[in-house]
C-alpha cells in the first residue's frame, strides 16, 4: 500500500465517509422493520472492516472468501423468502445487507467506496419509504451532511489514487455553497410537495408497517376492564375541531367506540348480529341520511394503531372521510373496520349533537337491552324505591341519576368487588360500576339500557390547537332508550383534577407532541384533499397581502395596517443583496474590496501562494516580490517554468490591467497559484 493511500486512512474525512456508511445501517436498525440478525452482522462486518482498513491490512484470504459469502447472503435471503417472512422486500433488504457485510471487511479502493455510499443510500431511502416517525426528519439532515462530507472524502481519495492531491476549499466558498443548497433544496421540496398529487400515503405506508397496536377495549368489559386500561399513559388519539358545537369544551366530549348490551352478571359483552356495510362512495362514507336543518359539526381524527377494530366517533356520526377500507356497522350503532385491528388512522368526522338521527336510533331496542341477570329481586326493589314519583321514562332516569350523586364515591384503591357489593353495601368503585348499576336500575324500571365505552375528554394542546386523548381518559357510561331515542347518561361523578390518573404534559412536551402531531398531518398523511385546501388558502393569503398592500400605498393608506410588511421586506432585500454579490464575478469582488480598503495586497489565491512560498523559506526579506520568488523557483524547478510564465502574466493583467480578468481567466489564475502551491510545497522543492 502506498504513502498516499496510507494517508487516505487518516484525518477528518475517513471517519466522515464511514460514519456515512454507518448511518444508513443506523436508519434500518432504528426505522424499519428488517432482521435485527442481519443488522447485527452487518454491524459487527463493519466494525472489523474499520480496524482493519485502519491497519491497512491486505487481507488476501478474505478475497477468496467473497464468493461463499454472497452465496450464504442469497441462501439468506432466499429462505427468509420461502420459509421465513415471506415478504419480498424484507428478503431483498437481508441480501443487500449481506452484500454490504462482505464490501466492509474486504480492502477498499474509491470504486469500493462509490458503491457502499450507494448501498448507504439505497437504505436510507428504504428507511423513508417505510417509515412514519418523526425522528425520520433529524436522522435525514444528518445524513444528507454525511453524504456531502462522504462525497468529498471519495473525491479526495480518488485523487490521492490518482496521484494528484486534494484540492483546498476555502470556508466562505463552502458555506455560501452549503446555503445555497439548503434554501434551494428546502424551496424544490415545498414546491414538489405542494404541486405533487397525494392520496394520503400515510395510510399506505403504515399498512406496510409491523408495529403493534394499543391494547385497548375488547369485546367484553368487566368491572375492572377500562380501569385496568386508565393505568396507561400512552396517547389514543389526536383531535382538531374545525368546527365544534358553539360554548362546547372539547374536554367534556365523548368519544364513543362501542356499546355492550349483553351483561351476564360480572361482564358486559358486545354483539355482533345484524351487521351491516356502512355505504361508500370512494374516500367517503354516509353513515346516517344528512338530517334536515340540522347543524354538522367537524372533528379531524388521527387515532393511533390498536388491536381491535372500534372505529371511534363523537356524538350522532353522518359523514366519514378517510382511506379506512369498509366500515360495518352493528346493531347498536357502532362503527367498526373489517379487519381485527388497524394501524394509524386519520379521518374527518361529520357528526351532530342532536339526541336523534344517529345510526344509534335507526334500530330498536332489542330484549337484550332489557335483560337482567338471575336472581335480580333486589335490584327490581331498589330500582322501584329510586324511581318512585317518576311518571315517564325520562323522569325515571333523572332520579336514577340523582341516586348515585349522593352516598356514593369514587375510588380505585378498594373498590366493590360485584355489583351489588356496590350497590348496596360499599358503594365505593369506579366508571365501571356507577355505569353497570346504572344500566341495571333503568332495565329494572322497563327503560331499555347498555353501556358504552370509549374516552371522556382529553387534555387540551394551546400549542397546536387540538385534543389529546390518551388510555387514561378511558371512560364507560350508560345509553338508554327514552322517547324513541338513545340518550347518553353518565352517573360516574366528574373528577377533573382529582382524578387519580389525571396528570400534566408539561410545556416542553406540548411542544413535542405538537411536532409529532404536525408531522403526521402534514407530512404522513398529507392528503390530496389537504392539497387542495392548502394550495386554496395560499391563493387566499396571496391575494389578501396584494389587497392590503395596494391599500396601503394608495392615496391615504394606514401604513400600519401591513405590519408584518417591516418584518418582510428587510430580510428579502438583505438575501437579494447578498445573492447578487454571490453570483458577482471572484475577480470583480477581489478588486472592488482592494480598492475599497486602498490596499495593494493581491487577491486570496496571490496571498495564499505568497504564505506557501514563505513558508518554504522563498522570502529572505520583506521587499522581495512575488514575481522574483516564482521566477527563484522556475530556476530550481524548471518542469513548473511554463505554469509560473502564464500565472505572471495573468497575475500582472489582473493586478495592474485597466480592467479585470474575466471569470475564466480569474479561475484559471487561481488553479495555477494552489497548483504552484502544492509543487512547491512538496518534500524536494528546494
Amino acid at each position: 500500500m502506498t504513502g498516499r493511500t496510507a494517508a487516505s486512512r487518516t484525518g477528518l474525512l475517513w471517519w466522515v465517509l464511514r460514519a456515512q456508511w454507518a448511518w444508513g445501517l443506523l436508519l434500518l436498525a432504528l426505522l424499519t422493520e428488517v432482521s435485527r440478525a442481519a443488522i447485527l452482522a452487518t454491524g459487527a462486518a463493519f466494525l472489523a472492516g474499520g480496524i482493519l482498513d485502519r491497519a491497512g491490512a491486505q487481507r488476501a484470504g478474505l478475497h477468496r472468501l467473497t464468493v461463499p459469502f454472497v452465496a450464504l447472503a442469497v441462501a439468506a435471503s432466499a429462505a427468509d423468502l420461502f420459509l421465513g417472512s415471506g415478504d419480498f422486500l424484507f428478503a431483498v433488504s437481508v441480501l443487500v445487507l449481506g452484500v454490504q457485510s462482505v464490501k466492509f471487511m474486504l480492502p477498499k479502493n474509491p470504486r469500493d467506496g462509490w458503491q457502499l455510499c450507494a448501498i448507504s443510500f439505497l437504505e436510507f431511502l428504504a428507511a423513508a419509504g417505510t417509515t412514519t416517525e418523526i425522528q425520520f426528519a433529524a436522522f435525514s439532515v444528518v445524513y444528507l451532511g454525511l453524504s456531502a462530507g462522504g462525497m468529498w472524502a471519495l473525491q479526495a481519495w480518488q485523487g490521492e489514487e490518482e496521484g494528484d492531491a486534494a484540492r483546498t476549499v476555502r470556508p466562505r466558498f463552502a458555506a455560501k455553497l452549503l446555503l445555497l443548497t439548503t434554501a434551494g433544496g428546502i424551496l424544490l421540496t415545498a414546491v414538489l410537495f405542494a404541486a405533487t398529487p397525494r392520496i394520503g400515503m400515510g395510510q399506505i405506508l403504515r399498512r406496510l408497517g409491523r408495529a403493534d397496536g394499543i391494547t385497548g377495549f375488547s369485546d367484553t368489559i368487566s368491572l375492572r376492564e377500562v380501569t385496568a386500561v386508565k393505568a396507561d399513559r400512552r396517547v389514543v388519539a389526536r383531535v382538531e375541531f374545525p368546527a365544534m358545537p358553539p360554548g362546547a369544551s372539547p374536554l367534556s366530549f365523548l368519544l364513543r367506540g362501542a356499546s355492550y348490551p349483553r351483561f351476564d352478571g360480572t361482564a358486559w359483552k358486545r354483539t355482533w348480529g345484524g351487521r351491516q356495510r356502512v355505504l361508500r362512495s370512494g374516500f367517503h362514507y354516509l353513515v346516517s341520511p344528512l338530517p334536515r336543518n340540522t347543524r354538522l359539526f367537524t372533528a379531524e381524527i388521527t387515532l393511533e394503531a390498536m388491536d381491535n377494530p372500534a372505529l371511534f366517533v363523537y356524538g350522532n356520526p353522518v359523514q366519514l372521510e378517510g382511506s379506512l377500507g369498509e366500515i360495518w356497522e352493528d346493531a347498536a350503532g357502532s362503527l367498526s373496520l373489517s379487519q381485527p385491528g388497524h394501524t394509524a388512522l386519520r379521518y374527518r368526522l361529520q357528526y351532530s349533537t342532536e339526541p336523534s338521527g344517529g345510526p344509534m336510533d335507526r334500530t330498536p331496542a332489542t330484549p337484550l337491552d332489557q335483560e337482567l341477570p338471575p336472581g335480580s329481586d333486589d335490584i327490581r326493589e331498589l330500582a322501584a324505591r329510586v324511581t318512585a314519583g317518576g311518571a315517564s321514562d325520562a323522569e325515571k332516569a333523572e332520579l336514577a341519576l340523582r341516586h348515585f350523586r349522593t352516598g356514593y364515591r369514587y375510588t380505585v384503591t378498594h373498590p366493590a368487588s360485584s355489583i351489588r357489593e356496590f350497590l348496596f353495601s360499599s358503594r365505593a368503585g369506579f366508571c365501571e360500576h356507577y355505569a353497570t348499576a346504572l344500566a341495571l336500575l333503568l332495565r329494572a324500571s322497563g327503560i331499555p339500557a347498555r353501556v358504552a365505552a370509549g374516552y371522556l375528554g382529553g387534555e387540551w394542546s394551546d400549542v397546536g390547537k387540538y385534543l389529546i386523548v390518551r388510555q387514561s381518559d378511558a371512560h364507560a357510561w350508560t345509553e338508554a332508550r327514552i322517547g324513541g331515542k338513545w340518550v347518553t347518561l353518565d352517573a360516574t361523578p366528574p373528577l377533573g383534577e382529582g382524578s387519580p390518573f389525571f396528570a400534566r404534559t408539561g410545556t416542553v412536551g406540548m411542544y413535542l407532541d405538537w411536532a409529532r402531531q404536525r408531522w403526521n398531518k402534514y407530512v404522513v398523511d398529507y392528503s390530496l384533499k389537504m392539497q387542495a385546501e392548502t394550495v386554496s388558502e395560499g391563493w387566499a393569503a396571496f391575494r389578501r397581502a396584494r389587497t392590503g398592500i395596494l391599500r396601503a400605498f394608495s392615496p391615504g393608506g394606514d401604513f400600519r395596517k401591513p405590519f408584518w410588511l417591516a418584518a418582510i421586506l428587510p430580510p428579502a432585500v438583505f438575501l437579494l443583496i447578498l445573492l447578487r454579490r454571490m453570483l458577482r464575478p471572484s475577480s470583480v469582488r477581489e478588486r472592488d474590496a482592494l480598492r475599497a480598503r486602498g490596499e495593494s495586497r493581491p487577491p486570496r489565491p496571490y496571498a495564499r501562494l505568497l504564505r506557501r512560498l514563505a513558508a518554504r523559506g522563498r522570502r529572505p526579506s520583506s521587499g522581495t516580490t512575488l514575481e522574483e520568488m516564482l521566477l527563484l523557483a522556475a530556476r530550481e524547478k524548471p518542469p513548473m517554468a511554463g505554469g509560473i510564465s502564464r500565472f505572471l502574466a495573468l497575475y500582472h493583467r489582473d493586478r495592474f490591467g485597466a480592467n479585470p480578468l474575466s471569470s475564466t481567466e480569474f479561475r484559471e489564475a487561481s488553479r495555477l497559484a494552489n497548483r504552484l502551491g502544492r509543487e512547491i510545497s512538496r518534500p524536494g522543492a528546494s
